[in-house]
């Protein structure tokens, strides 16, 4: 028989994000990490202005729910975009993308995605460069 579960947020302390795959400053606050069947991930990521990923891609996707302040978002080869609290960024499998904060200001968002049938994640690739990033984003409309 399943029990309720409830995590408290004392055992889940944030963590800053490694600087082998972020610029800047970003701490990780863990929602969840599934456990079989489940493979679901999600993470509250909090980045300072002017923090980001560097360039990735999930193996089946990955889905943003901004929180609070601007961010940007960018799929390799397309223009940057600006976010904001409530917009909802849903990302193909094994699209190369990165976002984060924008330059001026804090940016949190609910990321989740989830493993493969192998059990792969995320994966990392080079820093976004300062021009990619210092791209004028396209309008929000």
């Amino acid at each position: 028989m399943s029990t309720l579960r409830v995590i408290r947020a004392g055992a889940r302390p944030t963590k800053q994000a490694p600087a082998s795959n972020f610029t800047g400053t970003v701490f990780s606050d863990e929602v969840v990490t599934g456990t079989g069947p489940s493979r679901m991930r999600a993470s509250v990521v909090s980045f300072t202005p002017g923090a980001r990923t560097f360039w990735h891609s999930h193996p089946v996707g990955q889905t943003l729910y901004c929180l609070s302040g601007a961010g940007r978002v960018q799929k390799e080869g397309e223009p940057v975009q600006e976010l904001r609290p409530g917009d909802v960024v849903v990302i193909p499998p094994d699209i190369r993308h990165w976002h984060g904060a924008a330059p001026d200001r804090l940016f949190a968002h609910l990321a989740m995605s989830e493993l493969n049938d192998r059990g792969e994640g995320t994966a990392w690739f080079e820093p976004v460069s300062d021009s990619d990033y210092a791209a004028r984003p396209a309008p929000v409309t």
